[in-house]
This record gives structure tokens, C-alpha cells and sequence, in this order.
């Protein structure tokens, strides 16, 4: 059976099914790539419907949740705990409870705001979004709103205490964190609180909303259960239900109140991160589920996209030579970074947030540098850099040492064999590392200029970053493209409805989270995990009809 050549051929035959004829033989191509249906099972008889009204469910839910990561437990959550006995069912393609895709690496940070702030944090929104005003003001309020309400949502689950949480402020300049506000600079960065859990059984956000409806009997949640399609009539446009696999079956699950896709991004999609990002060889530190089957899904039955191009990533990490493994951040203060020809090309001092709160407050925007999340000044702009395929980290002995007892150093020996080189001079370390000797060796001198100086005129690093490159042995450590997530995907509206090429909802499918989330431009950390919750909430009270 060829799957691509029986879809064609039946498309053909079933003109009048339209888009519905296209995802109901979506959930048989599914099958037919295993071989039809699992050894001694006989293949689902819906995958031969004709017609919608063919169709024979085999489960049938209030409200299908396709995605196990944090925007799909909230939604699961608010259905457990505002659904008045509506039922739910939360597919997971992965084998992991928590989810297979960002939210159980990710740091945890949930973003929030209290009343007297939740305008400022608004005004904040509009300002990160800038130019790119493809999310609409009326979404971005809703998100505010969403922010506003994250904590004392959270706090009034069931079986939460005060002690599960440290929850931070970051209302006026000089309480600045990390990446809280990661653009303070913004007349309104300073509007927003953050919080995580400390606690010893909930060290995470997840864990905490997952006990909420772990064991409600009206939520059913399935592991290894990947989504191959929705059902679609071809008349109203309405999603009735979907279709996926599960222990070797193909199931077709009805949804009677609609379907929330919150299936995360597209990161580990070679192809996707080429066509939209320009970043194929970018390697991804988790994420590992989140291949973009459901933007592909969502595209099949007319859904419009937005900020394909929107991500957290593209700053350089230390990483094996061969492989996709990459680390999260490694401290670039010790060194510097070089292409493959021997030069610096950006300003390196570069992980997933490099803020100088020295002077953060006291600089502008365009003059202030860093590595926020991968956007890093450019021009007196904050956009995403084109990356080489290979970097290489040089450091002197002394500042390799620095770099190893730091913080966040990596676990191993970055030098070391599969991971990089040493040598005793810059030209023998250029050779090993396959670098332009000449260019190696006028650029350390250079830069060692630069130290002595105190300034580094060409991509202005803080000077405390500035650390010379002077004492054998010499370090080259390989690095690469690092990618947290991606943001785009089916565009949504403020009741988080998915919308189709028109304009206009797709009725009964909504999305949360990362799955066209709604970051188009500047990003703020906590923000995703405080989007999952945000937009989780806000798509199940639409579907349910309680907002």
C-alpha cells in the first residue's frame, strides 16, 4: 500500500468529503506505514469511510487535548477543576507523564502580575511585539489577562500550599533577575513577577498542575498515543473529533465540545528548521517530540500560520563535534568565539539570557548588548543571528579553568577528545581544530589588545567579560547553534479559536501554549510555561461555553 499515491487517488474519488476526506485518510496513511494495521489486528474500519456520516467512533470525549507538556495539563487541569463533569482526553505522543516535549526541561519560571501592575504588563506586551504586529492587540490582552490571573490560579488548585512556591517581583528598577524583565530597558519592563516551585515532591510547575488531575476519573490521559489526523466536516468546517494511535491501533475519538491542539513546536524538524528558520544544522536541547506533526495536521484542514520565523535560540554552546547533543548555555566570559575561518562574527559573549544589569538601566535598548533568549543587538535592533554550522570557544588555561568552575560549566571536558582540542600555541591549537592559523592567531592578538584596553570597539562586550587569551596550554572547544523552542504555528485569536486562511475560526479547534504561540518578536523568559497556563485556561473555558 503507498500511502502518498492511495491519499492522491482518493482524494479524487472523494471530492465532495474535501479537507475532512484528506484528514480522515490522514489517520489510514497513518496505519498504512506500519503495514496496514499491527500483526494479527485487522486495520480500522473507519479508515475506508466514505463519508463523515461513515464514520463508527470509537471513543467519544468532551474535549480531545493533543499534547502532554504543560499547556495540555492545564487545559486537562481546568477541565478537572471547572468543567462541572465534562470529560477530557490528553494524548501524549511521547512515553513521558510530564510530557516529551520543553516544559519538564525548561527552567519552570511561570510569569505573573498583580492588579496594580496588570496595565503596565500590558503596555510591556505591546512593546515586545514592536513592528511585528501580526498578534493582535486584542490577543496580547488576553494573554495579559491570562498573566494577571496565573498565580492566584495556581494557588487556588486543589492541594496547594504556600510554602510549594517562591514567587519574586520585578515592579521598579533596580529588582532586576536574570531575564526579569528580560528587556528592561522597555518604558514597561518593570510590571511583572515570576514564580516556580521549591518544593521537594513539586520541584516543578508541571508536576504540581499533573496532581490536580492525575487521578480525576473524568480525565483520561494516554501515553505513546500520537495524533495522525482531525475529522473535519466538509460543510460546516466544524472538528468533530480525531484520529491517533495507540498500542498499535488506530482509534477515531469524537469531541463534542471541540479539540485543544497544544502540541508544542517544530525544533526537531530538520526540514522545518531550514524552511522557516534558515537553521538546519541548529542542534536542540529538548524538545525531542516536537517535530511539528500538528502544524502539519492543522495545515491539512486550512489553518493560516503565524511567525514561523519566531523562536528562543541561535546562540553558540559548547557540544560533541559529531552528534546533535548540545548543552544548555556555557559561560562565555573566558574566551572567544571563532568561525571556522578564524574570526569573531558577533558579540560573543552569548547564551539563552546575558544581561549586564550594571548598566542595563542606564543604556538604551539599541546600545545595551546581550543574548536574550538568542536575540542579540544587532544594528540597534534585537533580531535572531544567521549561525555557522561550527564555532569554536578559544581560551587560554587560566580562563578554561575559570570557565570550569563556574556556575554553569558543562559536565565534561569540553577540550577534550570528541568534544575539542589543546595544544601549546595558538597556531598548533588552529591546525588540530582545523581553523585559518593566520586568522586565529591576528584575532587572539588582537583581542588580547582589546583586554589590555579595556574595550572591544568592534562588538562591544562588557568590559568584565573581557578576559585575554594569553597562558598555555590553548583550549578550542567546539560549539554549536543552540535551540530552546520555536513559536510558530496555527494562528489564534483571543479565545484561543484556531484560524483558518479566511480569517475566520475553524470551529471547535483551539491551541495553547507554544503551538502558534504568541511571541512574535522579543521574548520575555517564564513567558512560554506562563502561555501554557495562560491560553490552557482560556481554551477550555471557550470550549466548555464558561468564559
Amino acid at each position: 500500500m503507498n500511502s502518498m499515491t492511495d491519499l492522491n487517488l482518493t482524494q479524487s474519488r472523494r471530492s465532495f468529503i474535501k479537507a475532512a476526506g484528506a484528514t480522515i485518510f490522514a489517520g489510514a496513511a497513518a496505519a498504512a506505514l506500519g503495514g496496514c494495521a499491527s500483526k494479527g489486528k485487522e486495520e480500522n474500519k473507519n479508515n475506508f469511510a466514505q463519508s463523515i456520516g461513515e464514520i463508527d467512533w470509537d471513543e467519544e470525549t468532551d474535549v480531545l487535548i493533543v499534547g502532554g507538556g504543560l499547556a495540555g495539563q492545564a487545559a486537562a487541569a481546568t477541565v478537572a477543576t471547572e468543567g462541572n463533569g465534562a470529560k477530557a482526553l490528553l494524548l501524549e505522543k511521547g512515553a513521558l507523564v510530564l510530557g516529551d516535549g520543553d516544559s519538564p526541561f525548561s527552567a519552570g519560571r511561570v510569569l505573573w502580575t498583580d492588579d496594580e501592575h496588570a496595565e503596565g504588563f500590558r503596555q510591556y506586551l505591546y512593546e515586545l511585539r514592536g513592528e511585528m504586529d501580526n498578534t493582535p492587540d486584542a490577543v496580547l490582552d488576553a494573554f495579559a489577562e491570562g498573566i494577571h490571573e496565573n498565580r492566584t490560579w495556581i494557588e487556588s488548585l486543589p492541594g496547594f500550599q504556600d510554602s510549594f512556591i517562591k514567587a519574586t517581583e520585578h515592579f521598579h528598577p533596580g529588582t532586576g533577575d536574570t531575564c526579569y524583565p528580560e528587556y528592561a530597558e522597555l518604558p514597561h519592563g518593570y510590571n511583572l513577577g515570576v514564580l516556580f516551585f521549591q518544593d521537594e515532591k513539586y520541584d516543578h510547575v508541571i508536576k504540581f498542575v499533573n496532581s490536580v488531575f492525575a487521578e480525576n476519573p473524568n480525565i483520561t490521559h494516554k501515553l505513546n498515543a500520537p495524533l495522525t489526523a482531525l475529522i473535519q466536516d466538509p460543510e460546516t468546517k466544524a472538528v468533530l473529533g480525531g484520529v491517533y494511535t495507540y498500542e498499535g491501533d488506530t482509534v477515531y475519538v469524537k469531541a463534542n465540545k471541540g479539540v485543544i491542539m497544544c502540541c508544542g513546536g517544530f525544533e526537531n524538524n530538520k526540514q522545518m528548521r531550514a524552511d522557516y528558520l534558515s537553521a538546519a544544522t541548529a542542534r536542540c536541547i529538548a524538545g525531542r517530540m516536537n517535530t511539528g506533526d500538528g502544524h502539519y495536521i492543522c495545515s491539512r484542514i486550512g489553518a493560516d500560520m503565524w511567525h514561523m520565523n519566531s523562536c528562543a535560540g541561535m546562540w553558540t554552546s559548547v557540544s560533541p563535534i559529531e552528534g546533535e547533543d548540545v548543552t544548555m548555555r556555557t559561560p562565555k566570559q573566558f574566551g572567544i568565539t571563532v568561525a571556522e575561518n578564524g574570526r569573531r562574527f558577533f558579540m560573543d559573549w552569548d547564551s539563552d539570557h546575558e544581561h549586564d544589569w550594571e548598566v542595563i538601566d542606564q543604556n538604551p535598548l539599541n546600545i545595551n548588548v546581550g543574548s536574550r533568549h538568542g536575540h542579540m543587538q544587532f544594528g540597534g535592533e534585537w533580531p535572531h543571528l544567521p549561525m555557522p554550522k561550527t564555532t569554536w570557544y578559544i581560551l587560554d588555561d587560566a580562563g578554561y579553568k575559570q570557565m570550569m568552575a563556574y556556575s554553569t560549566a558543562p559536565n565534561f571536558e569540553p577540550s577534550s577528545e570528541g568534544y575539542g582540542f589543546t595544544a601549546d600555541t595558538i597556531e598548533e591549537l588552529a591546525d588540530k581544530a582545523g581553523i585559518n592559523k593566520a586568522e586565529l592567531v591576528a584575532t587572539v592578538a588582537k583581542w588580547n589588545e582589546c583586554c589590555e584596553a579595556g574595550s572591544d570597539p568592534a562588538f562591544f562586550r562588557p568590559a568584565k567579560t573581557l578576559t585575554p587569551i594569553k597562558g598555555a596550554p590553548f583550549h578550542a572547544c567546539h560549539c554549536s547553534t543552540t535551540m530552546l523552542n520555536t513559536d510558530g504555528g496555527p494562528r489564534r485569536n483571543e479565545r484561543a479559536q484556531i484560524i483558518d486562511l479566511n480569517g475566520e475560526p475553524i470551529p471547535n479547534l483551539y491551541s495553547a501554549g507554544e503551538f502558534g504561540s504568541v511571541w512574535c518578536d522579543m521574548y520575555n523568559g517564564g513567558g512560554n510555561l506562563g502561555e501554557c497556563c495562560a491560553f490552557g485556561r482560556i481554551a477550555v473555558r471557550n470550549v466548555l461555553g464558561i468564559a
